[in-house]
């Protein structure tokens, strides 16, 4: 099986000027709900297994170059890259990557990280309430 091209952002790589500074050259593929799945804050975006709920995410054509840089961003230390099979209804698009926090940072988030998330879930016209939850829920642990 070859590795698959897709990158699933939950964060601030919603954002597209972020990634046109991050990896140049990226294009969005589109968007899905990932179902098991919860939107969580602490310093920085994570995601984290809940049955119950269902997390957007944003997916970008990248190259080795562009994940090579991803990596880079996201740290060795702090996320792991791992592969993620897209839900049904894109799963003609099979697998993408995605990052999963390994460190536990607490938070709250800093309002510029906030803006953001924010700035990525309007790009790709996601409903804000999964990250005003998210978003809540990190106020009232900090």
């Amino acid at each position: 099986m070859t590795a698959p091209s897709l990158y699933a952002a939950y964060g601030s790589n919603l954002w597209y000027a972020q990634m046109a500074r991050r990896c140049p050259g990226a294009t969005v593929a589109g968007q899905a709900l990932l179902p098991g799945w919860r939107l969580v804050l602490r310093r920085f975006a994570l995601v984290e297994p809940d049955p119950a709920a269902a997390c957007p995410i944003g997916l970008w054509h990248v190259t080795p170059g562009h994940l090579a840089a991803l990596d880079r961003y996201e740290g060795p230390h702090c996320y792991r890259r791992d592969r993620l099979a897209l839900p049904a209804p894109v799963a003609g698009l099979g697998e993408a990557w995605i990052y999963h926090e390994i460190i536990d940072r607490p938070g709250p988030p800093a309002a510029e990280y906030i803006r953001r998330l924010r700035d990525g879930y309007r790009d790709f016209g996601f409903d804000p309430a999964p990250l005003e939850a998210a978003l809540a829920a990190a106020c009232r642990v900090a």
